[in-house]
């Protein structure tokens, strides 16, 4: 059947041959004749595109044809694909990968519901670490005038943001059980649950809440590139949160759907655990970052990650100090650098001192977001980090990761490694499955070294040298990828983004240090 979408002089219809059944279906659709022919024109609304579905029309998408995506960047076929599900389904699950501008969907998605008058107001739960420097910040970009409630900190300034008029409030994770009894209070049509694998475990008390606040919403989307980052079994708390319904009533019974025993202590995946998982998380989309045909092989992305208290404090102490050296004259080209590298450790979390102790400063929000992107990577992840002692320091993290979670493994390369078991090392990191993360100090990466098991690296802190920094990051490019690649730069600072910006545009640092100190002094 002929399928016309009109944007004149019957704006925003779908347009086919009369059909006395679609007209019964759509009481307020309006017949019409043209050129003798007799047509019909159908509001092309969400619930109108359901029932033409419904009768094997092939209609797309609203958001598809009549919206115009806001912000700087055009969205990704994926990213259409995507948003045109999520507004058609009112719970879904988005397991696309990391880096497919999952957040970017759901502010878009929003915005549609929002001016198509079908919702006012959307929850956003995630990670402490992206409440501002991820979502705040992306929804300033794409749709500055909405209204943003950050709900973070003691319960009575959170309940005071709540109380202020807005479009969307964002929570974290852990904010649920301070918030719920306020939240359960509060009229919102959407929630989106991202990285929604934290709420795995079903029995859990912030699963427990999450899964109440759903069910006041009429549009649910968990987000997760990693939805069973440890085991099949972990999609049950996943579907508890939208399809409660079509999951098996027990967590054992699906556990024995998934799972085989080996031992008494011992369970593995069955073999067709994969499609009985992807069977329950339905609706969904999966795109991976190979499906992102827009993208160039690499990407570089830089994330912004908030300071903890303790950063900040010693971070504009120093800066403060540097902008009275540099006035006095004290700061040189030769000594400029030594400041600079102290203002990047603090950024970093991890600080050398004089007598050689480290002091571990509480960067927190900075290692959430490492472990996040751990999580979320489909391949092996290489971190760099610019110091010894801060490598150690990653280590000692990622030693509790592997703790918590079984299985997970990883190996640590500075320069006190002995060469032979450098070797070993990356001999299982390229060529096996053991070691997930490979955390290295750079300048132990030999410029012919291959690791293309990895399609991620990330940069915990920048480096000083552009030659460490591109060959580092050659790493991962080389022949025999077959995935596309990301290079993640954290960054909390104005030091650290402006070497970052350096190291890209390959500006020998040590020409601009008294330049990069002036910029970061005047901010």
């Amino acid at each position: 059947m002929n399928i016309q979408i009109s944007h004149h002089p019957r704006p925003q219809c779908v347009v086919i041959p009369f059909r006395a059944d679609v007209l019964k279906l759509i009481p307020h659709a309006k017949p019409f004749i043209v050129d003798g022919q007799d047509l019909i024109a159908i509001p092309h609304g969400i619930e109108e595109t359901k029932l033409l579905r419904n009768l094997d029309l092939r209609v797309p998408a609203p958001i598809a044809e009549h919206y115009d995506y806001p912000g700087p960047q055009r969205p990704f076929l994926v990213q259409k694909l995507t948003t045109a599900m999520m507004t058609m389904q009112g719970r879904m699950f988005v397991l696309n990968d990391m880096g497919t501008g999952k957040t970017r969907c759901a502010i878009w998605s929003f915005d549609f519901l929002k001016k198509r008058g079908l919702a006012k107001k959307m929850l956003v739960v995630c990670p402490i670490s992206t409440m501002r420097f991820v979502w705040e910040r992306e929804i300033k970009i794409i749709c500055p005038s909405m209204k943003v409630a950050v709900l973070h900190g003691l319960k009575e300034k959170r309940l005071q943001a709540l109380a202020e008029p807005w479009d969307i409030a964002i929570i974290n994770h852990d904010g649920l059980a301070v918030m719920f009894a306020a939240l359960m209070e509060t009229n919102f049509e959407v929630i989106v649950l991202d990285e929604a694998a934290v709420l795995r475990n079903h029995r859990s008390i912030r699963s427990r809440l999450a899964r109440k606040l759903v069910r006041k919403a009429k549009w649910a989307w968990p987000m997760t590139g990693s939805p069973t980052p440890n085991a099949p079994t972990d999609a049950y708390g996943l579907a508890a949160l939208v399809i409660p319904n079509r999951i098996p009533s027990s967590f054992l019974r699906f556990r024995d759907m998934t799972m085989i025993n080996i031992d008494r202590f011992v369970w593995k995946p069955k073999p067709d655990a994969a499609d009985t998982v992807a069977r329950l998380l339905q609706p969904s989309t999966r795109y991976s970052l190979d499906d992102v045909v827009e993208l160039p092989d690499l990407i570089e992305r830089q994330l912004d990650v908030a300071q903890g208290p303790k950063q900040r404090a010693a971070y504009i102490k120093m800066k403060e100090k540097a902008a009275l050296d540099l006035k006095e004259g004290r700061i040189t080209a030769v000594n400029g650098g030594v400041v600079l590298m102290k203002l990047l450790q603090v950024s970093a979390g991890y600080v050398y001192t004089d007598d050689g102790q480290t002091v571990h400063l509480d960067n927190d929000e900075r290692l959430e977001m490492l472990e996040s992107i751990i999580d979320n990577a489909k391949q092996k992840v290489i971190v760099f980090s610019p110091w010894i002692h801060s490598a150690n320091g990653i280590a000692d993290f990622l030693k509790q990761k592997a703790k918590s979670e079984k299985g997970f493994t990883f190996s640590t390369v500075t320069g006190s490694t002995p060469m032979s078991q450098r070797s070993e090392i990356f001999n299982l990191f390229q060529r096996s499955a053991k070691y997930k993360v490979l955390n290295a100090h750079p300048t132990c990466m030999s410029h012919g070294l291959t690791l293309t098991a990895a399609d991620t690296i990330v940069w915990f802190a920048p480096i000083s040298s552009n030659e460490t920094f591109e060959q580092a990051n050659a790493r991962i490019r080389r022949v025999g990828q077959s995935h596309k690649q990301q290079v993640l730069m954290l960054a909390g600072t104005v030091a650290e983004r402006r070497t970052y910006q350096r190291l890209r545009q390959k500006q020998a640092l040590q020409d601009s240090v008294l330049d990069i100190l002036a910029e970061i002094t005047a901010s």
